[in-house]
């Protein structure tokens, strides 16, 4: 806090500098000025809080002085000193909107004693000027605040004991509706809106159709593609089968004016506080629903039971090799059309259609899926493939077109690929999966072909070369025998050891041993 003292007479202007502890007042800066200039000079380099002025002053009189602060916008409290008691100053003072007045020669006590009474209305004053900024704050971000606190409730890092206190939150205690909202599929060609973009969206369309209904109405986004959709009634007259009807007549209004399909998963009516367990089960319909099926889903039942799938890896991968990976490619598309069809298709056989769809791709070199991944529209594709008939179109279509124009490759080519690789990190801990994720094969497949080449399985060749590594260092160089291993990426002696001896029939001691007699 800031205090000013402005007076031309220097014995009194010091008196009452040093006559009153002012840091004890609550100033931590005092500044002394003669006339009205040196207050202004003093006002440029910090406002003050409080300003004690003497009225009576040449050139400039304390009066035109706050004449001039207040045409600057300064806030500042003014207690004015004179030694006239005066009406005319007194009534001026009070219309510039001074805090006091007060009649010298006054005691110190009266002086510190005025000086509080106007510190303690500019602390309320600047109280009152906080809480009403906050309330500005509030009332432009309101619904921000409110969908995030209802984001967190639903996620479970927020509690609704706080909702009374918001007006525009719901009633813990009233029952009201639920309903998930999920973007399925986009038919326009701009797919690339903002979340915050569609959440301005769904809130206009949300509040057009339900306005007259909800006396609470929240719509929020959630994740991508998701949003949450909260209607608290004025009163117990709408029933499931309004809100459903609505809820129709809301993906109707997107199919018009939005580039955007939308499936819509209802609940209610239920207690506010029943909603978090009850989004993760909206959560589970909306993840059974991999066919995109648009419209309102008005059973509550959860789906994606278990559906006998038949596997079509020997299958698709004898088409991919005779014939051609596009022809892999369309008898794919038609077996999940088939699916499709019979009922069959849920999150489950969905699942296990792309499992095996990806291994054969992993087996066959020809496939872009290395590519796909290396881009982040690619890695979405494959994430949402699982769970979406429509991804998994898509990835059907990139992966085995782009392949059936690349040159097929030969068990020759994947060996020389394996040996290759172990060769190449001979000192390192080799694993099969990460050589078969480096050459873009299915771990399983890889193997049975490898030995079926070479008669051994990858392991026992990555060990054959490891020990053939070991013996060469150990007949050629001063090396510890634990130091060959450590080389040669074994962690545990007593394993490098017995590798060695299954390998050779004696052990790596005895074999350094017996070099080290022949030389």
């Amino acid at each position: 806090m800031k205090l000013l003292i402005v007076d031309d007479q220097v014995a009194t202007l010091n008196g009452l500098a040093k006559g009153i502890d002012w840091k004890a007042e609550g100033f931590d800066c005092v500044e002394l000025a003669r006339n009205a200039m040196e207050a202004r000079l003093s006002f440029r380099r910090q406002i003050p809080d409080l300003m004690l002025c003497d009225i009576e002053m040449p050139a400039e009189n304390g009066l035109q002085l706050c004449h001039w602060m207040r045409r600057q916008g300064y806030r500042t409290r003014v207690i004015f000193l004179t030694c006239h008691s005066e009406f005319q100053y007194a009534r001026e003072a009070i219309e510039l909107g001074a805090s006091d007045y007060i009649v010298q020669p006054a005691p110190y006590d009266e002086i510190r004693s005025k000086t509080r009474q106007a510190l303690a209305s500019l602390c309320q004053e600047k109280r009152n000027i906080r809480m009403q900024d906050i309330g500005e704050c509030y009332d432009s971000q309101k619904k921000e605040i409110c969908r995030s606190l209802w984001r967190g409730f639903l996620l479970g890092t927020a509690n609704c004991e706080r909702f009374p206190s918001l007006p525009e939150m719901p009633d813990p205690k009233k029952k009201s509706y639920l309903a998930l909202v999920q973007i399925v599929r986009w038919t326009g060609a701009v797919r690339d809106w903002r979340s915050g973009l569609l959440a301005t969206a769904l809130d206009s369309f949300v509040n057009d159709i339900f306005e007259h209904l909800g006396s609470c109405i929240i719509s929020a986004f959630m994740q991508r593609n998701v949003y949450t959709l909260l209607i608290q009634p004025n009163d117990a007259s709408m029933t499931r089968a309004d809100f459903d009807d609505r809820l129709q007549y809301l993906c109707d209004t997107y199919d018009v004016y939005m580039p955007c399909e939308i499936a819509v998963y209802p609940s209610g009516p239920c207690p506010v506080s029943e909603m978090p367990a009850i989004w993760q089960q909206l959560m589970r319909r909306m993840s059974a629903n991999v066919t995109g099926e648009k419209g309102v889903h008005r059973d509550a039942k959860e789906s994606g039971n278990a559906v006998d799938y038949t596997p079509q890896f020997q299958r698709w991968q004898t088409i991919w090799q005779q014939r051609s990976p596009e022809e892999m490619g369309q008898d794919a598309l038609a077996c999940l059309e088939r699916m499709r069809a019979q009922g069959t298709l849920n999150k489950q056989s969905l699942f296990g259609f792309y499992h095996d769809f990806i291994q054969v791709l992993q087996a066959d070199g020809r496939s872009s899926l290395s590519s796909l991944l290396e881009t982040a529209e690619g890695q979405e594709l494959n994430q949402t493939a699982p769970h979406s008939v429509d991804s998994m179109r898509e990835l059907i279509r990139f992966t085995t077109a782009d392949a059936a124009s690349a040159p097929a490759r030969t068990e020759k080519n994947v060996v020389e690929q394996v040996i290759a690789y172990v060769q190449a990190n001979l000192w390192d801990e080799l694993y099969v999966e990460e050589i078969a994720n480096q050459i873009h094969m299915n771990s399983d497949y890889l193997t049975r072909l490898f030995k079926k080449s070479t008669g051994l399985s990858i392991k026992s060749y990555i060990i054959r070369q490891k020990m053939e590594a070991a013996r060469n260092l150990l007949r050629s160089t001063s090396l510890s025998v634990g130091n060959v291993a450590v080389r040669l990426g074994y962690k545990n002696f007593s394993h490098f050891s017995a590798a060695y001896k299954r390998e050779f029939g004696i052990s790596p001691t005895e074999e350094q041993r017996t070099h080290l007699k022949q030389k």
